[in-house]
């Protein structure tokens, strides 16, 4: 038997299915969604913060996060944050594909509980005001995901770096060639045995 909640916040929401939201909500209260499973997916160009980091800001962030309550009754959100993102390769400064899929592991403080006592595994967080954008949630979890530096294994526009290959290619085809012209090349074949 499938219960329904009423959740309030700043604008009118669908109802939330306990198990599933079909809709995510703007805002929310981590406290009066314990019990609740939010899954579903928020426009990253929704996310004004992210955007310096991302090379353009097509596509959508997954989510898939449990509400709860921990035995001290304070709300803990568990769950994934998945993404496709397209960054700037710091090296040729050419878009990059970077897929994100990240565990979340939240422990909700209010303001002047301290983190002395967060169970193992979860990182605190202290929210001054509540109910809290649920898209500035998602958008802190992708940020803390992020490399410090993104660059390609081998750049694919990067010109000195495909000559430098090139270069690689050519010498050792003619040191293999070398080898075999040179007349001496059957003498290293020979082993000195004394």
């Amino acid at each position: 038997m499938k219960q329904k909640f009423q959740v309030r916040f700043c604008r009118p929401v669908s109802m939330v299915t306990l198990g599933l939201s079909l809709t995510l909500p703007t805002f929310i209260d981590p406290k009066q969604l314990a019990g609740t499973r939010l899954k579903g997916a928020v426009a990253l160009a929704q996310m004004s913060r992210l955007h310096e980091s991302l090379y353009d800001s097509k596509g959508n962030v997954k989510i898939d996060w449990l509400f709860g309550l921990d035995d001290k009754q304070r709300p803990t959100i568990v769950g994934r944050v998945q993404a496709q993102l397209s960054l700037q390769c710091q090296r040729c400064l050419q878009a990059m594909p970077w897929a994100i899929d990240a565990n979340v592991a939240l422990m909700i403080l209010k303001e002047g509980q301290t983190e002395d006592d967060l169970p193992v595994g979860y990182e605190s967080l202290t929210l001054t005001k509540i109910p809290v954008s649920l898209t500035t949630l998602i958008e802190d979890e992708l940020i803390l995901a992020l490399p410090i530096v993104v660059k390609h294994t081998d750049c694919p526009s990067n010109e000195f770096s495909q000559q430098m290959r090139e270069s690689e290619k050519s010498e050792k085809s003619e040191n293999n060639n070398n080898v075999q012209n040179n007349p001496f090349h059957v003498l290293s074949s020979l082993k000195i045995s004394k």
